[in-house]
């Protein structure tokens, strides 16, 4: 027996090609992946436009809508989107500009809703000059000569009329050896030779109340070197008297001349340094108005040997806290406790105030040009006091630290000295003070060989102005603004929005994960599918001799058996006739 090759007919060989064809035709795997997501995305598309309220997306995605039906509501819904989104930009960039106004708040606010402001007396003359020997007595040096005596005096006296912006009085230190003195405290030095207060103020009255002058008054630094401060929060006896006197600071409902602070300032020019003396420097006091816890504020010069009424008219300015939003750059002011921003900057322990921004502003540039910074002239701090040998520096470097500029004013005034630029905003909750300094000359038959100013600080009116500054446009505007325009082009509102949040973010993520879950279900299936076993032909690869040999070896086992059984038959039916014929 032989085995022929026969090659299969052109009918196969024209179905495998057409089998080919349909396995190429057949999309790929992504392809098919794709469009199950195509069609599952539609049908949630479909559920969702049966419920929602939002108005055109009902009829966009029903399912009885024809194509041209589902095109021109496509078109209407896109077209009323786009203008949504137009106008809601517009109203973005509106509330972005943060445009702010200022109406006034009140007209009538009575004047003892605020503190009476802080009244700081300060002598032009800092020092009391008979208690020069005292001085050199108490903080030489032990061995000190007469030369070393005589520059101890000469930095004392140039310390008689130095205050921040002008240290050109420590000019005359220029050649001297300064470091000798180096070990000395100046600053304690002129804290001990400074006026006391009985030596400074007398015949005070409060309210038409007379008053110990050392009880209302207390001693306190300032960028014009010790002044005496009434009302004071600065200094640790105006902190124990807020302690014992819950009013404090004190406050007052009437104005008009001898309606508040009334005090008499000993000006006592025979005390002074001779040294001013003899150029004839003029006379007087510097007053400083300022509301609590600012630490400096420009003084008003009061000649002496007048009658000098002060008068006060108080203006708040405050921005409300929907302005909280806005950047401080922008508004242009900080909050106190606006600790955060960038433009927060004030003095070691104290609130923001615009004066006391520029206070440590002013000191930065004192420590960046010398090194150091001067005692006397600001709070106890961070930075190096400064020394003997440091006072010529400042003087070097006054032309530099008397001028200050803002950063804004470069393009709008012509600046012809270098300066201080100190970049700061006012507080948001501002306590301005309008005040007019009239003083009166006394005529010498008055205060005779006297010297004195009686100054008389009062209010104006008994009332004030309050200005409130807020947004044009704040974020509640904004949100009914937005809810207009959602209503007026989309016919939506905050509940169509929930509809449409609920079914991206529960819905759609519900109906993935389900599909996933059928997926993976499927898959395990096909697995233990493939885990049973099948029967399978094992085709041995053998000779032709031994296909012939098997061949024949199973044609004579089947002869073999056709025998038997035809043996088997011509028994039975021969067996079967005998029993036959017998009977």
């Amino acid at each position: 027996m032989t085995l022929v090759y026969f090659p299969p007919s052109k009918l196969q060989q024209q179905q495998q090609q057409q089998q080919q064809q349909q396995q190429e035709q057949r999309p790929s795997r992504s392809s098919r992946l794709a469009q199950q997501l195509a069609q599952s995305a539609w049908q949630l598309a479909l559920r969702f436009g049966k419920r929602t309220t939002i108005h055109g997306l009902d009829r966009l995605l029903s399912a009885k809508a024809s194509r041209w039906e589902r095109f021109v509501w496509l078109c209407t819904f896109v077209s009323a989107f786009l203008g949504a989104v137009y106008v809601c930009l517009i109203l973005s960039a509106r509330y972005n500009a943060a445009h702010f106004q200022t109406v006034v708040d009140s007209t009538r606010f009575p004047v003892y809703r605020i503190p009476f402001p802080v009244i700081s007396i300060c002598n032009r003359n800092r020092l009391n000059w008979q208690r020069l020997a005292e001085a050199k007595s108490h903080f030489r040096a032990m061995g000190s000569n007469a030369a070393q005596m005589e520059l101890f005096e000469l930095i004392v006296g140039s310390y008689d009329d130095a205050y921040f912006g002008h240290f050109q009085s420590f000019e005359r230190l220029r050649n001297q050896p300064t470091e000798l003195l180096n070990y000395v405290n100046f600053s304690q030095v002129v804290d001990f030779m400074t006026w006391r207060c009985n030596e400074l103020l007398s015949d005070c009255v409060w309210r038409h109340h007379a008053y110990n002058c050392c009880e209302i008054f207390s001693k306190r630094r300032s960028k014009n070197g010790l002044c005496w401060a009434f009302n004071t929060l600065e200094t640790d006896e105006g902190r124990r008297m807020q302690l014992l006197d819950p009013m404090w600071p004190w406050r007052t409902g009437s104005a008009g001349p001898m309606s508040a602070l009334s005090v008499r300032v000993l000006i006592q020019p025979t005390k002074h340094w001779p040294g001013r003396r003899e150029t004839g420097a003029m006379k007087g006091i510097d007053v400083m108005v300022t509301e609590p816890f600012v630490w400096h504020n420009n003084p008003y010069f009061v000649p002496a040997n007048t009658e000098t009424t002060l008068e006060i008219e108080p203006v708040i300015y405050f921005y409300d806290n929907d302005t909280r939003g806005v950047r401080s750059d922008q508004r242009e002011c900080v909050f106190d406790d606006e600790h955060n921003s960038k433009d927060f900057k004030s003095l070691q322990g104290y609130v923001y105030m615009i004066e006391n921004c520029q206070s440590e502003c002013q000191q930065e540039y004192l420590v960046r040009y010398c090194n150091c910074t001067m005692e006397l002239l600001f709070p106890p701090g961070q930075y190096r006091s400064c020394r003997a040998q440091d006072l010529l520096c400042l003087a070097e470097h006054n032309d530099l630290l008397i001028y200050s500029h803002n950063p804004g004013e470069k393009a709008f005034v012509r600046n012809n000295f270098k300066g201080m630029s100190c970049r700061c905003f006012r507080n948001c909750y501002s306590l301005n003070y309008i005040n007019d300094v009239r003083p009166a000359f006394l005529p010498p038959d008055v205060y005779e060989n006297n010297s004195y100013v009686d100054l008389d600080v009062h209010y104006r009116f008994e009332t004030i102005m309050v200005y409130r500054t807020s947004l044009v446009f704040g974020w509640v505007d904004l949100m009914v603004s937005f809810g207009g325009i959602a209503g007026l082009f989309l016919g939506c509102s905050l509940i169509s929005g929930m509809e449409l949040a609920y079914f991206l973010c529960i819905e759609v993520p519900a109906f993935g994960v389900d599909g996933l879950r059928r997926r993976w279900r499927a898959r395990r299936q096909m697995d233990l599918d493939k885990t049973v076993p099948t029967p399978t032909l094992n085709f041995r690869q053998t000779t032709p001799s031994q296909l012939m040999e098997n061949y024949i070896m199973q044609l004579k086992a089947e002869r073999a058996q056709q025998q038997k059984a035809n043996f088997q038959n011509w028994h039975r039916i021969t067996f079967a006739q005998k029993h036959f014929t017998g009977k």
